[in-house]
């Protein structure tokens, strides 16, 4: 009986857990990576800006070159566009991420 107690006691002892690693270090961030996230924000606001001056200078093009009984089809047609467009660039954003995780 005390034999039984020994080896278990030995099975105990020979378990060995390894020290766990950190996979993702975290990098010091600089002031250069704030620069980098400041214009990258800068950019966003301009391209979202002339994004929606394009979207209403389409829509006054649509006026002017179509006749008033065809506008709210061309419109809708141009509507729809832009939310396919949406979509699509959103589930690819979206996609992206999910794939980098």
């Amino acid at each position: 009986m005390n034999e039984e107690k020994e080896t278990k006691e030995t099975k105990d002892e020979n378990i060995i857990v390894p020290p766990k690693v950190n996979t993702k270090e975290k990098k010091d961030t600089t002031v250069e990576d704030y620069f980098k996230g400041g214009l990258f924000v800068l950019l966003g606001i301009i391209i979202a800006i002339s994004a929606l001056k394009f979207y209403f200078t389409v829509d006054n093009i649509i006026y002017t070159w179509f006749k008033h009984e065809y506008v709210p089809i061309i419109q809708a047609f141009y509507n729809l566009t832009v939310i396919v467009v949406s979509l699509y660039i959103l589930k690819s954003y979206v996609l992206k991420k999910k794939e980098k995780k």
